[in-house]
């Protein structure tokens, strides 16, 4: 039923399939032609085995969008109809998520070069916040890298700040069975609270310093306080935004930018 749509496609008389480019948890991500422009597009689609669901979330998305106008973030083109099923077009950002840098290219980071992705993530973070809206899904697919700057895309799971049950699901407490896993991590990251968005943050930092990371044959897994040799000021800092020191992106900004101007006038990465 999720079988991708196929490169050459017409949908809704309006624009091209070009290429497949990933599925989501709701949706799926296709690099379309404008065919009344020329022009590049991203249309999305949701899963149609998601049914309602997909379709819900793909409209909150479309509406969200439509309300939000950020150098940083895609921009809502259309909402198109292809026989039964709609799709969300937006704005194509060209280069390669922070995943497919380090899965397909082997990219590493040091300190100082993932502080300034975070540092530049937390600009489109905090007007998103501002704007009454929490991402909710901050992990390396999400942001996007090309030579004119830092992205975040995909506000398929964004929602209101405070919106109830955002998902349709019960969200009383974490998923039973996953109290040291992923499922926990990801389980955070959704509640609708600004400081879910500045906890994904955290493991997106860490998953960039991971990138570079070997564990020696036969070590024991250790915490990444202990396998990652971070500056002291850099650890805490992580550490806080894990641990939701901060109530708001300002706060998190503030400090990192003093942080900023000292390792950047220095030689520490």
């Amino acid at each position: 039923m999720d079988y991708p749509l196929r490169q050459g496609m017409i949908w809704g008389g309006k624009y091209r399939i070009e290429e497949f480019l990933g599925m989501g948890s709701y949706g799926q991500a296709y690099r379309s032609t404008d065919l009344r422009s020329g022009e590049t597009v991203l249309l999305k689609r949701a899963k149609p085995s998601k049914r309602d669901t997909g379709r819900r979330l793909l409209e909150r998305e479309g509406d969200i969008l439509q309300k939000l106008v950020h150098p940083q973030m895609p921009k809502q083109l259309d909402w198109t109809v292809h026989r039964r099923e709609e799709a969300l077009v937006m704005t194509y950002v060209e280069g390669m998520t922070a995943e497919q840098a380090i899965l397909l290219e082997g990219r590493t980071f040091t300190q100082l070069e993932a502080l300034r992705i975070i540092e530049a993530l937390l600009s489109p973070l905090q007007y998103l916040h501002e704007a009454g809206y929490v991402h909710r899904d901050v992990r390396i697919p999400n942001v996007m890298i090309n030579a004119k700057g830092i992205y975040l895309i995909d506000l398929g799971l964004a929602c209101r700040i405070g919106e109830e049950n955002p998902d349709g699901r019960d969200a009383a407490g974490p998923p039973s069975g996953f109290a040291d896993s992923w499922g926990a991590v990801k389980f955070r990251m959704r509640q609708p609270e600004q400081a879910s968005d500045l906890y994904g943050l955290g493991h997106f930092f860490l998953f960039l310093l991971y990138a570079g990371y070997t564990p020696r044959k036969g070590e024991e897994e250790r915490s990444w306080e202990e396998e990652l040799a971070l500056e002291p000021e850099i650890r805490s800092f992580v550490r806080g935004l894990l641990d939701g020191r901060w109530t708001s992106v300002t706060e998190a900004r503030q400090l990192l930018e003093q942080m900023m101007k000292h390792y950047s006038s220095g030689n520490n990465e």
